[in-house]
């Protein structure tokens, strides 16, 4: 998990998934309201980065903990 972010600024995550998967997690992101907001750098590498919002990181951690167990999730 990432550390807790003590200036109250978003908590920027490079991550490699599978590109067919990128709506999918953009989607159930925006479904939570606020904690995160994904980012498509390179599609077809599958490179997103997530900004996360203060106070909003072990959510975020828990949600990708769980996808990872059927998605390839990985930081980059």
């Amino acid at each position: 998990m990432k550390n807790k972010n003590p200036n109250n600024c978003t908590v920027c995550r490079n991550l490699r998934v599978e590109r067919r998967e990128i709506c999918f997690f953009k989607y159930l992101l925006e479904a939570y309201e606020g904690i995160a907001v994904l980012e498509t750098i390179d599609a077809k590498k599958g490179h997103i980065v997530l900004h996360t919002a203060p106070g909003c990181e072990a959510i975020v951690e828990d949600i990708l903990s769980d996808l990872s167990e059927k998605y390839l999730i990985e930081d980059i």
